[in-house]
């Protein structure tokens, strides 16, 4: 068994947010307005969306993730499902895995892993029947392909270009500009917590 990661895990705070945005903007890109939308969901306590860092010894934020539960029509959205050829069978409540950043010098170091169990665990006690997330194909290394399939997601399609697809991505730090990359969706279905 693997060492624990020499991080703490923890939800974001408002102190936090500066840092966890700035890890997003460099490691994934998007729009300015999405990274403060979702901070200041995950920061608001009436809001399904919540965010978790990992902290790094002398309190230095090295991670961020973010978990949503959406309604059927709000997942489908979410997912691009609109714009893509693509047939998934929603719940009425479903898991969003959003964002996973870690910086670069600490991955492979179990920091996405930490915090995909996590993500489990937040989920476990609210009610949803199936998960899903979005997987980035980045050049390298490999990404949350791995960290999907590590924790029983099943890919259910491969679509190419999606970000371009779906204009959800006007930058990416791959591209340099707009987004072009291919991502995988993966879905997992979880037990409810009136069958554990």
């Amino acid at each position: 068994m693997p060492d624990a990661p020499p991080v703490h895990l923890r939800p974001l705070t408002g102190a936090d947010a500066p840092a966890a945005e700035q890890l997003w903007a460099d490691r994934f890109g998007g729009a300015p307005d999405t990274r403060r939308k979702w901070m200041e969901a995950a920061l608001d306590p009436a809001h399904s969306a919540t965010a978790t860092v990992a902290v790094a010894p002398h309190d230095a934020v090295v991670g961020v993730s973010f978990l949503e539960v959406g309604n059927r029509r709000y997942t489908h959205q979410y997912l691009g499902l609109e714009a893509l050829d693509v047939d998934v069978s929603l719940a009425s409540r479903n898991g969003l895995f959003h964002l996973t950043c870690v910086q670069a010098d600490w991955e492979d170091r179990g920091v996405g892993t930490a915090f995909y169990e996590r993500r489990l665990e937040q989920l476990a006690d609210r009610d949803v029947s199936c998960a899903f997330g979005i997987a980035w194909h980045r050049p390298a290394p490999v990404g949350s392909r791995v960290l999907f399939e590590k924790h029983d997601f099943t890919r259910i399609a491969t679509v190419e270009h999606y970000y371009a697809r779906t204009s959800t991505r006007p930058h990416c730090p791959a591209c340099e500009g707009p987004c072009t990359c291919t991502a995988s969706l993966y879905a997992r279905p979880l037990a409810s917590p009136r069958t554990q």
